[in-house]
């Protein structure tokens, strides 16, 4: 049965689950929410209103994380989680930390994209937080060349859509942010992988767009 996946362009959740969807050799019909995410019109079918979702087999499931885990357990082959418990809850640690520690300061600089938007003040001290964010994660990831081995995992997916709005940013803001070294092997590992490789040139494409829109580029 062909999944729906609900989804807007420039969602890095939403690029995460189509990695998935992508490594599994799925099926899938995506679509845009009817009059936007968070709309009643959308509310009527995805009562979250956000995306990414997905209706499979009468199954309605918002949030990209437990979306990848009801994938990895419905769709078991290829597996996206080690087998290894402690490699699991390694790979549930860093998927954590990449949700709710790095993610919203990347996505925070999305206000301060339109030139005329821009707070210089707000920009360095973002710079500064995120900068110790990825300095953490250097310390806490240790790649090899993938976040729990040689295959992709559920906690490497997330990364591709940030990595990728991180240059963004950088290309728009002039951020002084560096990727630091093991990371930034990580990241060109990450995306030269045949299931991520064509999504992350679409994401790309995708920011720059909308970066390009917002008169930023």
């Amino acid at each position: 049965m062909t999944i729906t996946l609900y989804n807007v362009a420039v969602s890095s959740y939403g690029a995460k689950v189509r990695i998935m969807l992508r490594h599994k050799a799925l099926e899938w019909a995506e679509i845009t929410p009817p009059d936007g995410y968070g709309s009643d019109a959308y509310r009527q079918i995805v009562p979250a209103g956000t995306v990414p979702a997905i209706i499979h087999d009468g199954l309605t499931l918002a949030d990209s994380e437990a979306i990848a885990e009801y994938l990895d357990e419905r769709f078991p082959s290829p597996a996206m989680m080690p087998g290894d418990i402690g490699l699991r809850a390694r790979a549930r640690e860093l998927s954590r930390f990449h949700d709710t520690r790095l993610e919203p300061v990347l996505r925070s600089f999305f206000g301060q994209v339109a030139p005329d938007s821009r707070n210089a003040n707000f920009i360095a001290g973002n710079a500064r937080l995120l900068q110790s964010r990825l300095d953490q994660l250097a310390i806490m990831a240790s790649p090899a060349p993938l976040l729990t081995g040689d295959r992709l995992a559920i906690a490497d997916c997330g990364f591709v859509a940030s990595f990728a709005i991180l240059d963004l940013l950088k290309d728009c803001l002039d951020l002084p942010v560096a990727l630091p070294d093991d990371l930034t092997v990580y990241a060109g590992t990450l995306a030269r992988h045949p299931s991520v490789s064509d999504e992350d040139s679409r994401y790309r494409a995708a920011l720059r767009d909308w970066a390009e829109a917002k008169g930023a580029l």
